[in-house]
């Protein structure tokens, strides 16, 4: 977190040296200024951006106007937040990753997807390129139904996949979608053969649930609350290994013998080749946002689940879910 004192150390120093400097030596002094905000000690001297990768209105723009709100009571600067849209996160997540400035004044937003780009063959992105700050939210994958479907459990559903290899559909937000590779990580933890049907979108995904066009979809637990609440959907289950606040009469997979945890999540991260001072005040920064009672009415009143990982959880994290992912999309052919 920026420190207070110094700024106004800075602030005093700079000040000094401009009223002591004659006309003549202005220009002199513009280029010790140039100079002083170069150093990483001098941190930050403008503007605060997290680069969202999704379109405004979504999870990742929405958490991240919430983080730039409450930065700027924990640190002397101004944030915004951009929109950097396109390859279902790619262009914003590589723009970050691979900026020619790397000196903390920009911030990228990463999801599960980091962990899929290269399996994909869409990037030669993953999680060696980023520097971690902290995962701040997290919303497992749910299986739901329409009510009237003969489903009443999760087992229900295994068993008639089982005895009907290939014919259970399962609608999800599109091919290579987080919610797909969720969907096909079931198929094989639960050693089954399913039909994916993809659709333009998770809503899309669940309309057609509630039509009855397919039997089942894969989708954010959130996003799939609202119908199962009102009808005319039923849960079956969460993929994680505790109940989520959106669905919270939901078992977890994981306590109906499959061990299984996927879904979506963000976390900040910088450029790796960040100065250390600059990471560690930023990292100071988004652990206080976290923690303010501003920031966790934010998140509470949207239903976006509190999950923290730290740097190091966070790296190993995205390295057993680059292998997960790997595993998932090789089987799917994908």
């Amino acid at each position: 977190m920026h420190d207070a004192s110094r700024g106004s150390e800075r602030a005093v120093s700079r000040r000094s040296l401009l009223s002591s400097a004659g006309v003549g030596g202005l220009v002199g002094v513009a280029g010790c200024l140039d100079a002083l905000e170069s150093e990483p000690g001098d941190f930050p001297t403008r503007q605060i951006e997290i680069v969202s990768p999704w379109a405004a209105g979504g999870s990742a723009d929405q958490t991240s106007r919430a983080i730039a709100d409450v930065a700027e009571a924990h640190t002397e600067t101004s944030w915004s937040v951009v929109n950097e849209t396109g390859g279902t996160g790619l262009v914003g997540m590589a723009s970050v990753a691979r900026s020619a400035r790397p000196d903390g004044h920009t911030i990228g937003v990463i999801a599960g997807e980091i962990t899929m780009f290269d399996h994909l063959g869409l990037a030669d992105l993953g999680p060696e390129d980023v520097r971690q700050l902290i995962q701040y939210t997290e919303t497992p994958a749910a299986v739901a139904v329409h009510e009237d479907s003969s489903f009443e459990t999760i087992d229900d559903l295994v068993d008639y996949a089982d005895d009907n290899s290939g014919e259970l559909q399962i609608g999800n937000s599109g091919t290579g979608s987080t919610w797909h590779l969720c969907a096909g990580g079931f198929e094989l933890e639960a050693d089954i053969d399913v039909q994916h049907v993809p659709y333009d979108g998770a809503e899309t995904a669940i309309q057609n649930t509630v039509n009855e066009e397919v039997d089942a979809t894969t989708v954010g637990a959130p996003e799939v609350a609202p119908q199962v609440h009102d009808g005319p959907l039923r849960a079956l289950g969460v993929m994680s290994d505790e109940r989520h606040d959106a669905l919270p009469e939901t078992e977890p997979l994981s306590e109906l013998g499959y061990d299984l945890e996927l879904g979506s999540w963000l976390a900040g991260f910088v450029p790796p080749e960040t100065p250390d001072t600059v990471y560690d005040s930023l990292l100071e920064v988004y652990n206080a946002v976290y923690e303010d009672e501003a920031f966790e009415s934010f998140m509470q009143s949207n239903d976006y689940a509190m999950v923290r990982r730290g740097p190091d959880e966070l790296a190993d994290f995205m390295d057993d879910q680059y292998e997960t992912y790997g595993e998932i999309i090789d089987e799917l052919g994908i």
